[in-house]
């Protein structure tokens, strides 16, 4: 199995706002920007840093990539973590979600034949 970061999402109630600070301050490019979101180059390839409004303010959301998302809804099951999913993702990925033992937000991303070459592992 292969897995790899994916994806570092921030709710903010003010995404603009947030945006900016991250971009002025810190001198992040921007890579994308739409209504609620922007998607900052992270430096590392394959990995988008992003602030939005899709989540709540203050949430942050880690993402990961795999080749294998049964072998991962297995070691979930196996610890006995609850988990929802798998669910159609962006990008025509599929996806589950569950929370980390410290409370944080976990998504594992697999790509479909859908999905845009660049995302397969």
């Amino acid at each position: 199995m292969q897995i790899r970061l994916h994806e570092i999402e921030i709710g903010a109630a003010e995404p603009g706002q947030t945006a900016n600070f991250f971009s002025s301050v810190l001198g992040l490019p921007v890579k994308l920007q739409e209504n609620g979101l922007t998607v900052f180059d992270s430096g590392m390839s394959g990995l988008d840093f992003n602030v939005s409004d899709h989540l709540p303010a203050g949430v942050v959301r880690v993402s990961f990539l795999t080749n294998d998302l049964q072998n991962c809804i297995v070691a979930l099951e196996n610890q006995q973590l609850p988990y929802e999913g798998p669910f159609e993702s962006h990008l025509a990925m599929l996806a589950i979600r569950f929370k980390a033992p410290n409370g944080m937000d976990i998504v594992i991303n697999t790509p479909t034949d859908s999905s845009p070459v660049w995302l397969k592992l």
